[in-house]
């Protein structure tokens, strides 16, 4: 049976996902980043990176899958922050 953690963490991890998504497509299709600040990207990603790691470290498939996709996303933006 599917606990309750493992629920909560897939869902929050699919919304955290998703919403990296359309930033990434937008900065791709316009290469514009001038209304990203760089530092607050670099510490989404950081924070993204740290539940990365807790995900596996706990061996919890849902929160390192999710936090691992979000976190391409997330640093394909930062990249482009700073390479602007």
């Amino acid at each position: 049976m599917i606990g309750i953690e493992t629920v909560t963490a897939t869902i929050a991890g699919i919304c955290m996902a998703i919403c990296q998504v359309p930033q990434a497509w937008r900065v791709y299709k316009t290469n514009k980043t001038d209304d990203i600040s760089a530092v607050m990207q670099a510490l989404l990603c950081m924070g993204i990176g740290m539940w990365f790691v807790t995900g596996i470290l706990l061996c919890n498939a849902p929160m390192y899958l999710s936090n691992g996709f979000c976190l391409v996303f997330s640093l394909y933006i930062l990249w482009k922050c700073l390479h602007r």
